[in-house]
């Protein structure tokens, strides 16, 4: 489990799209168990990981059932997996609550439609990714419009769920990132600190300075 962290502008997100060959790295190389990325296909790069970005797809006319499916239709459906991705994600309550639930499509354009708030996307985008259960997993920003108490549950359902599996996550909540095996702080393009979140602290460095200016702000 690594979090990368840093300022707006650090390069974050490019770092993650170079992984998953968006772009093409000009300099340097990103090993995959020892193999460049270039030599490995795109095709057996993609069957074998998820990434779920800011900007994530939202197929509003499908129902919710057919945009968690999306996450993997290679496989037969699985109605039950389908229901425990969607309880992983903190979704399942509402989803139950929908006109006709997993069956509902996702726009108010269409008869017995419903229009998902920001978080509730999130959330159903999440239970895709839950579905899709992928060896490796990018989440960049996740659950940036989720509220604190949602965002620590699927948070810790995330490590607990992809045990044994590779998981990157952005974020810029450092509750969500301190309990990662390894975070990675960028500064410009360039890795300036790693480690856990207990010896980053005690290094007293960006990391340090920045958990401890966030932390400051939920003090009375």
């Amino acid at each position: 489990k690594i979090a990368i962290v840093g300022h707006n502008g650090a390069g974050k997100t490019t770092v993650v799209k170079l992984i998953s060959k968006f772009y093409q790295a000009t300099e340097g190389s990103i090993l995959i168990n020892g193999i460049n990325i270039n030599s490995i296909k795109s095709e057996s790069l993609y069957e074998n990981m998820g990434s779920l970005f800011q900007d994530f797809n939202q197929y509003g006319h499908l129902t919710v059932k057919e945009n968690i499916q999306i996450g993997k239709t290679d496989i037969d459906f699985d109605e039950t997996v389908m229901r425990e991705a969607a309880q992983t994600a903190d979704a399942l309550d509402f989803i139950e609550e929908y006109p006709k639930k997993f069956d509902t499509i996702l726009s108010e354009r269409y008869k017995g439609g419903i229009r998902p708030s920001t978080g509730q996307w999130q959330k159903i985008a999440l239970a895709r990714f839950f579905y899709r259960n992928s060896p490796l997993v990018i989440f960049d920003e996740p659950t940036a419009a989720i509220d604190a108490n949602s965002e620590a549950k699927i948070f810790t359902k995330i490590y607990e769920f992809f045990e044994n599996k590779t998981v990157i996550i952005i974020s810029h909540r450092f509750s969500t990132v301190r309990n990662a095996d390894r975070i990675i702080v960028l500064d410009d393009g360039q890795i300036v600190e790693q480690g856990t979140h207990e010896e980053l602290i005690k290094l007293g460095g960006k990391y340090a300075s920045s958990f401890k200016l966030q932390a400051e702000g939920y003090k009375e």
